[in-house]
């Protein structure tokens, strides 16, 4: 394998072995804008699918938000592209916040790969569930894993900071805020019953 297709996968493999560097990697290869920008558009219509995917595998129970999600493809991806820009100006606005000094361009950069390697293991999940499911299971557990260590790693080296365990309290103090507004919007869109799920 050559090219692009080649060079992505080194990328990938030197951000699991260290994080800090791949992204290193990745920023060096100064990505123009406009393509990362169409990369939170083309990570959004990829979750989709796979998304959509794991629906046909498994219905959606009662949740109002999953139902809404089910009902069109469209919908799923326009839910994951806000979700994906509302990602990256966090990531911008809170790590500056506390004097980081990462720019909004490669906040973007940071979700756009971020998605890219964790749709991987997602792929890898759902092929699981269809083979294996326990081994389905088991993969989501690790794939969580492998985000929360690969988003505080890319934070830090984003923004310079050198505590991997602050960066570690600050994305969940900011989840728990934002899970918190995503809530309260729910709330109005779904009525009080959709606050059960979240």
């Amino acid at each position: 394998m050559t090219g692009l297709p080649a060079r992505i996968l080194e990328l990938v493999g030197l951000s699991l072995r260290d994080p800090r560097a791949g992204l290193r990697a990745l920023q060096a290869e100064q990505v123009p804008l406009a393509a990362r920008s169409a990369g939170l558009l083309l990570m959004a219509v990829l979750s989709t699918i796979l998304l959509q995917a794991g629906f046909v595998l498994a219905p959606p129970g009662p949740d109002p938000v999953a139902i809404f999600l089910a009902q069109s493809p469209f919908q799923t991806a326009v839910v994951q592209w806000l979700v994906l820009i509302l990602s990256a100006v966090l990531i911008f606005r809170v790590g500056r916040a506390f004097d980081g000094h990462g720019s909004l361009a490669d906040a973007i950069l940071v979700v756009v790969w971020l998605q890219l390697v964790m749709l991987g293991v997602q792929l890898l999940q759902l092929t699981a569930f269809l083979l294996v499911p326990p081994l389905g299971g088991l993969l989501g557990i690790i794939g969580f894993g492998v985000f929360l260590w690969l988003s505080v790693n890319f934070i830090a080296e984003l923004h310079g900071f050198r505590s991997l365990g602050l960066v570690f309290l600050g994305m969940f103090l900011t989840a728990l805020a934002a899970v918190f507004a995503v809530a309260v919007i729910l709330s109005f869109l779904f009525g009080p019953e959709a606050l059960t799920n979240v």
